[in-house]
């Protein structure tokens, strides 16, 4: 009975170490400080830098519409555990402002340190393009800038930043090379990329393309019969091949656009948010591969990805 007894309490004390090993362990992983940014792409582009110095997480999840986003009560406690909160700006976020307000936390703003283009109509004629990261060229200058913001804050870890995001420019550099190459291919013609949103201006900017859209900055946007007829005759007048979309919208237009223009519908480009795992774009260099390999589909049907 006694040996009995004595397995017993010799196997709970056993249970109980392993359990508190268990709960070390974990506390540790929760130790770890934490980052919060304000949509997907931004995450995956942070946390590329940071590797596992840092918890890293999003407001905004795989596949949502950024712009008009209402925050959540779980968003503010996720923020009032953060260091630090990083956000695009430009009025990307607009609910930005209200969030940090209502929180005690230092941040950044990328577009602080951002030339930007400047939407040329309607509403928001004036205000600057928020949607700079479309760019391969444009993505290089958000790593610089975040690397030197999260250098500042954890200087120890600055080797370690800035060896990471080396490693990353140099895989952005190869989709900046290779769409260089396919754009360059393309007859004068060809250099129009049409859209739903005008989500391209930095990307048109950097390759020397044309950019036509049905609306200037967001979804909500009203789309009137002469916008929708002056993108349907610019597409025929010069043959542009193929017209596109974005997926956090929907497409119904544009395909209509591509009926009457005997345009192809080139399909959707990924924009203001990553896809799930599971998608074709679930990290920011897989975003940008993936506009890249469905423009050059549609531009010239014969090339594989």
């Amino acid at each position: 009975m006694k040996k009995n007894l004595f397995i017993l309490i010799t196997s709970f004390l056993f249970c109980l170490s392993m359990s508190g090993c268990s709960i070390n362990k974990k506390s540790e992983v929760n130790n770890k400080k934490s980052l919060l940014v304000s949509f997907t792409v931004l995450e995956d582009i942070v946390r590329n830098i940071v590797g596992e110095e840092f918890e890293v997480s999003s407001i905004t999840k795989p596949g949502m519409e950024v712009h008009g986003y209402q925050t959540t009560p779980s968003d503010l406690k996720r923020g009032a555990k953060a260091i630090l909160f990083i956000d695009n700006g430009f009025g990307f976020e607009l609910w930005a402002e209200k969030f940090v307000s209502n929180l005690e936390v230092e941040r950044v703003t990328i577009a602080n340190n951002l030339d930007p283009i400047f939407i040329n109509e309607d509403a928001y004629k004036g205000k600057p393009n928020p949607h700079a990261w479309i760019s391969p060229k444009r993505g290089k200058v958000y790593i610089d800038i975040l690397l030197k913001e999260l250098s500042s804050l954890q200087p120890d870890k600055s080797q370690i930043f800035q060896s990471n995001a080396n490693k990353y420019k140099n895989k952005l550099n190869k989709i900046d090379e290779d769409f260089s190459l396919f754009i360059n291919s393309l007859e004068k013609s060809e250099k129009f990329l049409v859209s739903c949103e005008g989500a391209f201006s930095y990307l048109t900017n950097d390759y020397g393309m044309n950019e036509a859209y049905l609306w200037p900055i967001n979804a909500e946007s009203q789309i009137t019969p002469k916008r929708m007829a002056r993108v349907i005759n610019l597409v025929k007048e010069n043959n542009v091949p193929a017209v596109f979309c974005e997926s956090t919208v929907n497409s119904e237009s544009q395909l209509t656009v591509a009926r009457e223009s005997g345009a192809v519908f080139g399909g959707n480009l990924f924009v203001d948010s990553l896809s799930d795992k599971d998608g074709p774009a679930s990290s920011y260099l897989d975003l940008l591969t993936h506009n890249l390999n469905l423009i050059k589909k549609a531009f010239r049907p014969s090339t594989k990805n």
